[in-house]
């Protein structure tokens, strides 16, 4: 897979988006290995915009499916990805996610932290260190009004290579998103 990368040398957002799904790339800018977790700067950028988030990926997910690839409830994990908010090109990539899943809110401002359930998208051992490991991360799920709250999305991360895809899941779960990630309430 050939990234495209913008003038600035940063992947373009979108560029893997087909089919109507807004899927995002994100360059790894710094990594930081902290205890129990790998702590992330992503950038890319859109329209010669610079896009930045942080986030904490859990070092130590396990496999979520066993053989027969029933979920293993023990590889669920609460607390697995943490998003976190730098500043203002925080507020652009919520802004740019919102103009590109045809939410008509404008001068969004991102939370300082979201926190995700996460499942590993494997079966057995993996190395998040060494290979590709796809997640699929759960927001809101413990929120008591799940039907106008949660939402899912994939986060695969290829720390070796030094990129994130943030995928969508269902293009139904766009406004739930924009909306736990950003400070101000959507209509």
């Amino acid at each position: 897979m050939t990234i495209e990368v913008c003038k600035n040398g940063l992947p373009i957002l979108d560029q893997f988006s087909e089919e109507g799904f807004i899927d995002c790339v994100f360059k790894i800018a710094d990594l930081i290995d902290a205890n129990q977790f790998f702590k992330l700067k992503l950038q890319a950028s859109y329209e010669e915009q610079d896009l930045e988030i942080e986030v904490e990926v859990l070092k130590d997910i396990k496999g979520g499916f066993d053989s027969e690839m029933a979920l293993i409830r023990e590889h669920v994990y609460r607390n697995c990805i943490k998003f976190s908010r730098v500043g203002s090109k925080s507020d652009a990539l919520i802004n740019i996610l919102a103009r590109l899943y045809s939410i008509d809110e404008t001068d969004l401002r991102m939370v300082s932290q979201e926190t995700f359930t996460g499942i590993a998208l494997h079966q057995g051992d993996i190395d998040i260190a060494e290979e590709r490991v796809k997640i699929k991360i759960f927001g809101k799920d413990q929120s008591e009004n799940l039907e106008e709250d949660y939402y899912e999305s994939f986060f695969n991360i290829d720390l070796k290579a030094g990129f994130v895809f943030w995928n969508e899941k269902d293009q139904d779960y766009r406004r739930q998103l924009i909306k736990g990630l950003s400070v101000e309430k959507l209509k």
